[in-house]
């Protein structure tokens, strides 16, 4: 292979944040950079699980809460030598579920979680690349549920709300050479969904599917017709993430990547 082709997914010598990495896609995230060369902040408020997913990769754990704007400023404005990318992949499933049953504080709690937790982030990074003047690259992960409608208002709004989010910041960030994109996953059995399903972790969803459109029949039907055949993995979620913050990605900004095998299509 061309060497030339081969640097353009080289981050060596780069500093990489991303948030909710200590387990599923942003763990799988941080480890895919850190395979690339890059310095990984590993972000995430489960401090335990930045220090193993840290060791592991050789990166740094930092443990930040990103619904509280000033731990975001006080990690990301400092943490590392620099800050060259940045992934906004911290999010929650915890609070899907009918609007019947979801009281005013759990919508909040999805919008603080989804959507505010973004922008947190966000601008104490934006603000530092703009100082460094060398460019850099965000990558927001939102959902599928996004696009089509399936885990709740709050979540499924919040995911939409970034997938904009990403286009303005895009615009915004753009004359100072700062790429913003989205990639928006599909059926990706992560730890903490695949824990809700079996009722180990509490969330809203009710047990008769039938009392709420979002967890009926028809999300089912949805979710068991990918294209594909199957479901996908973290790594393939993080490979996509890696393409939109390398320099193979230079000219590309204010994008939404659906990685989802198909399921958006039917």
């Amino acid at each position: 292979m061309d060497e030339a082709i081969g640097r353009l997914l080289c981050f060596d010598g780069l500093t990489v944040a991303v948030t909710g990495a200590a387990t599923g896609i942003g763990e799988s995230i941080a480890r895919t950079f850190a395979q690339a060369g890059a310095a990984v902040l590993v972000v995430d408020l489960d401090g335990e699980g930045a220090e193993r997913v840290a060791t592991e990769i050789g990166g740094t754990p930092v443990h930040a809460d990103v619904t509280d704007p000033e731990s975001c400023a006080e990690v990301l404005g400092v943490a590392g030598d620099r800050l060259d990318v940045l992934v906004n992949n911290a999010g929650s499933y915890h609070e899907a579920g009918s609007i019947l049953d979801q009281s005013v504080e759990s919508w909040r709690r999805a919008v603080d979680i989804n959507l505010a937790g973004v922008f947190n982030c966000s601008k104490p990074a934006a603000i530092r690349m703009v100082d460094q003047g060398t460019g850099g690259a965000i990558v927001n992960i939102a959902s599928v549920d996004g696009i089509l409608p399936c885990l709740g208002t709050g979540y499924d709004s919040a995911k939409a709300a970034v997938i904009q989010f990403t286009r303005s910041l895009a615009v915004d960030l753009a004359p100072h050479q700062i790429r913003v994109n989205c990639v928006s996953p599909g059926a990706i059995p992560v730890p903490t969904l695949v824990g809700m399903r079996t009722g180990e972790i509490e969330h809203f969803w009710p047990k008769d599917g039938s009392e709420t459109g979002l967890m009926g029949p028809l999300m089912t039907q949805r979710s068991s017709n990918i294209p594909l055949g199957r479901q996908g993995q973290p790594e393939e979620i993080a490979w996509p993430v890696l393409f939109l913050a390398s320099k193979a990605a230079s000219y590309v900004t204010g994008q939404n990547l659906t990685v989802d095998g198909g399921w958006t299509l039917v």
